[in-house]
């Protein structure tokens, strides 16, 4: 891994000359008081005894996912629909205090903690921000808080760990190639890769793992592109103007303003770089509002409000169901070109 120490180093030295400690503290004095709250791995007996309104209970000020959401959102932010989400953990609350149990298992690796069915609880799924975040507040000390997975690549990519480093280190570990490693493989191997560069760093050694996620955090910003370990393959769409499918959000793009108006909708009346994207009316004549995402949990990542869109358009649809009943409509154009196409 090719890491430029010195200059690390140096910006170590700023971003410690420009932190505000006093706002790392009261960080980590809400999480004494959620662990005091919630003492589950110390207490794993006590989890039983969560009622409902304890798990989530809407307008209340003291609840479990308020806290891990938004009390302790200081120590590493996840973006989740909590209103249409959590009630689903209520819904199923004998598979989440079993999953819960799992989360605070000692005995059990990370990898086991995040691979564990929490998608059988509808919004828990995916990339199971929910999860890590959960497993990170009873670990802080095992745990670099940040949580997407593409954001984890992009970070060590820019540290200097190459495509062929990641095979690498997955064979070494785990026997099989990186990309063919399980969603908690993959978190787990990344999360040691970032611990073992903390560590091996004077200026990081003494900081807690919340301290250099917000130094990553302010290094090397995160725009929501993919990292090349999650890049999609180029695949040939064989039309004029277009040659492959595309990669991230611009290509997305390129191909709605190629299509609109067989997608139904005839007229563009704005299109700009804040949210929603795109401004435009439909067949019925009727003012739509769009948003342009690669894929449609994108679109929770990012944080947007369901209610101030009609519809996301992307290339690949990679949620098994919408999280709510005000979700946007969604147009994966990965489907539906090849309708309009008549081609693969």
């Amino acid at each position: 891994m090719l890491i430029d120490r010195g200059w690390l180093r140096g910006k170590a030295r700023e971003f410690m000359d420009e932190l505000d400690k006093s706002e790392l503290e009261a960080a980590w004095k809400v999480h004494a008081e959620f662990l005091k709250r919630y003492p589950f791995r110390e207490h794993p007996e006590l989890i039983d005894n969560l009622t409902p309104d304890k798990i989530y209970k809407k307008g209340a000020q003291d609840y479990f996912f308020l806290w891990v959401e938004h009390r302790t959102k200081a120590l590493g932010a996840i973006f989740t629909y909590g209103g249409a989400v959590y009630p689903n953990a209520i819904a199923n609350i004998d598979k989440f205090k079993s999953l819960l149990k799992i989360a605070v298992d000692d005995t059990k690796p990370l990898r086991e903690k995040i691979d564990a069915p929490w998608e059988d609880i509808s919004g828990f799924g995916g990339d199971k921000l929910i999860a890590k975040k959960i497993i990170f507040l009873y670990y802080p000390d095992k745990i670099i808080p940040i949580f997407k997975t593409d954001q984890m690549e992009y970070i060590i990519e820019k540290l200097g760990l190459s495509e062929e480093e990641f095979d690498n280190k997955a064979k070494e570990i785990y026997k099989k190639e990186y990309d063919d490693l399980t969603l908690g493989e993959k978190y787990e191997l990344l999360n040691s890769i970032l611990l073992e560069i903390k560590n091996s760093i004077e200026e990081f050694k003494n900081w807690d793992n919340v301290c250099f996620m917000w130094f990553l955090d302010s290094t090397y910003p995160y725009t929501g592109k993919e990292s090349r370990k999650g890049r999609p393959k180029l695949t040939p769409l064989i039309h004029k103007g277009v040659l492959f499918s595309p990669i991230d959000e611009l290509g997305v793009a390129c191909l709605f303003f190629m299509y609109h108006e067989k997608l139904g909708f005839p007229y563009i009346v704005k299109v700009s770089n804040k949210f929603p994207d795109v401004k435009a009316i439909d067949t019925s004549g009727e003012p739509v509002s769009i948003e342009l995402e690669y894929r449609t949990s994108d679109f929770i990542n990012h944080g947007h409000p369901p209610e101030e869109c009609d519809y996301i358009i992307c290339w690949e649809n990679d949620l098994k169901e919408t999280p709510t009943s005000e979700f946007p409509q969604i147009i994966s154009l990965k489907d539906e070109i090849p309708k309009l196409t008549k081609t693969i």
